[in-house]
């Protein structure tokens, strides 16, 4: 029984034939059928390849399945933040409000909790006889 190619359907025998009448036509220009460019959108993606060795890939598996992003989507945040301006002043101002809101935080917590201190010393002082 002949074995037929899963995606074309055709023998090994019948590719073979196409592939030597494809090579045998190959410099005549009237053999061929122009095909349509195809539109680009404006929003092409490359892709990229990066190498790193197992010593540098470790490190950043762990990084990005603990941000719960995928390998590629970290390794892309971290080369666009990269190059990204910071806004050093803004983030001065924002540093600023949350220390302020954190020192907000701490005095509330104590005064709570100094007044569940005093009200543990009021209830368990002993009786006066």
């Amino acid at each position: 029984m002949t074995t037929r190619d899963p995606v074309t359907g055709l023998t090994d025998a019948e590719l073979a034939a196409l592939a030597e009448a494809a090579y045998e036509q190959r410099d005549n220009p009237d053999a061929w059928v122009d095909e349509e460019r195809p539109e680009i959108s404006p929003d092409v993606r490359s892709v990229v390849s990066v190498r790193f060795s197992k010593g540098e890939l470790g490190p950043i598996e762990r990084a990005a399945a603990a941000s719960g992003v995928p390998v590629s989507t970290y390794i892309r945040n971290a080369a666009v933040n990269a190059v990204s301006a910071v806004d050093v002043d803004e983030a001065r101002r924002s540093l600023q409000a949350l220390q302020e809101d954190l020192e907000s935080l701490v005095t509330a917590l104590g005064a709570e909790t100094a007044k569940r201190e005093r009200r543990r010393r009021r209830t368990s002082r002993p009786a006066v006889a």
